[in-house]
């Protein structure tokens, strides 16, 4: 249920966990879309000389246990206005902010837990959040497969 969804991933791992879930923000920066061609300009379409901003963070527990890694791209006119507070995750700030929001999924998949030396496997997902005339956002979730295993069929919760 967790990668076929599409509503916000955070109330689900909220519901998983039994408890809220925080965010890290480990890197965010403007970077000109050519600088990660095929994400910003051929998923978001952005032109290779506009600026996006790339931002990878992890979705922690209370106890700062990492459930997911993510890697999230914006683009668009008014990409500035998309970016959530550090201490916020990206989802629910979009919701409370107003903004019209879409999910296209892209895909879901089996990806290697980034983590752990011992590289597990894990699900992860890939999706497009369209926010109106704001722009879009690009996200990549790879969750910890100690909170969301693997079925033997490739599934996950």
């Amino acid at each position: 249920m967790l990668v076929c969804a599409d509503g916000s991933t955070t109330v689900l791992l909220d519901a998983l966990i039994g408890e809220p879930v925080s965010v890290q923000v480990d890197h965010q920066r403007r970077v000109p879309a050519a600088r990660i061609r095929h994400i910003g300009c051929h998923i978001l379409g952005a032109s290779p000389d506009a600026l996006v901003i790339d931002r990878q963070s992890s979705i922690l527990t209370s106890g700062k246990d990492v459930i997911s890694v993510n890697r999230v791209v914006i683009a668009g006119r008014d990409s500035q206005k998309l970016i959530p507070p550090l201490e916020q995750p990206l989802g629910p700030y979009l919701k409370t902010a107003g903004f019209t929001l879409t999910r296209e999924p892209i895909a879901v998949s089996r990806d290697i837990w980034p983590l752990d030396s011992a590289a597990p496997e894990c699900v992860s997902k890939k999706y497009i959040i369209n926010c109106g005339s704001a722009g879009r956002v690009y996200v990549h979730e790879m969750f910890n497969p100690g909170f969301v295993p693997l079925r033997r069929d490739g599934s996950s919760v």
